[in-house]
């Protein structure tokens, strides 16, 4: 009988204890989640996309057997992982995670090419952004992650062309399409102005993937305290060039200058990738209609 009633209080207490663990645990996931953005359709920020993406990404994996060669795919299956629990807080992406990928956050000596090719249409690309700067309506404000202002105007978003906007910046919208690293029509694949006003800064968050580099092309940079953070290393950007990073590592942003910073940030996949993963990963992560 005492024997019943020790194990009695025993079991009262430890599920006491783990009341108060998952209490602890749920408020924490909704801080975490207070910070981030309200759209349900946002693949940074939406568990439910992510869980739509992860739920059949096997049963696809298994149907391109007889598509692509054997092994590429079966090394996918092997690396690919939705579980992020076992990573480090300092790269942590949201919906997904490719193992033995490289581990460099900075990149931007390893695509050139793509450079030359934006800063030989630096001047179009400026001019057609100071137009749509007059032009309210084609501009979002985002509200995660962000102390200040910080607006957006989307050429693709998520995948997604915006029509109207593209239709009010032509030339830049054919110069991003016409990369053959854009990540169109893949839910990573964004395209966008980037304004971070004065005084605005942007708190560290992980992307979603590593799946991708995600190149600025400076417009406008004040002079003074206006820099990214990339895992622990701060750089400026600079008028007329280019910076790339692997955002599935924690970055943040700051402008602490009496001036709008101007950037244009495209997504392109990741340069370890394969042609053949690279198709892969196409399939496996389309927009979904």
């Amino acid at each position: 009988m005492i024997w019943l009633v020790a194990g009695g209080t025993l079991l009262a207490w430890y599920l006491l204890v783990r009341y108060f663990v998952y209490q602890s645990h749920s408020n924490s996931r909704q801080s975490t989640l207070s910070q981030l953005c309200p759209s349900p359709d946002c693949v940074r920020c939406s568990g439910s996309l992510k869980a739509l993406y992860s739920s059949d990404a096997r049963d696809k994996l298994k149907r391109m057997y007889g598509k692509y060669e054997s092994l590429t795919v079966h090394k996918v299956e092997e690396r690919l992982t939705f579980d992020m629990s076992a990573l480090g807080e300092s790269r942590r992406p949201t919906v997904c995670y490719l193992r033995q990928m490289c581990n460099e956050p900075w990149h931007s000596q390893k695509q050139e090419y793509l450079q030359n090719l934006l800063l030989d249409s630096y001047s179009i690309i400026k001019g057609e952004v100071a137009a749509a700067l007059t032009n309210t309506g084609l501009w979002s404000v985002s509200d995660s992650n962000a102390t200040g202002k910080w607006q957006k105007l989307f050429l693709y978003n998520q995948g997604k062309k915006v029509e109207k906007n593209c239709q009010a910046m032509p030339l830049t919208t054919a110069l991003i399409e016409g990369l053959d690293t854009f990540m169109s029509g893949v839910i990573f694949g964004n395209a966008f102005v980037s304004i971070l006003n004065k005084d605005s800064h942007i708190s560290a968050h992980c992307g979603p993937t590593n799946l991708r580099v995600r190149c600025h092309l400076g417009l406008q940079v004040p002079e003074g305290d206006c820099s990214i953070t990339v895992s622990g290393v701060s750089e400026r950007w600079a008028n007329r060039e280019c910076l790339m990073f692997d955002d599935s590592f924690l970055h943040s942003a700051v402008n602490k200058t009496e001036s709008q910073r101007i950037v244009l940030i495209v997504d392109l996949w990741h340069p370890n990738l394969t042609l053949t993963e690279i198709k892969i990963f196409s399939e496996l992560f389309a927009v979904k209609q």
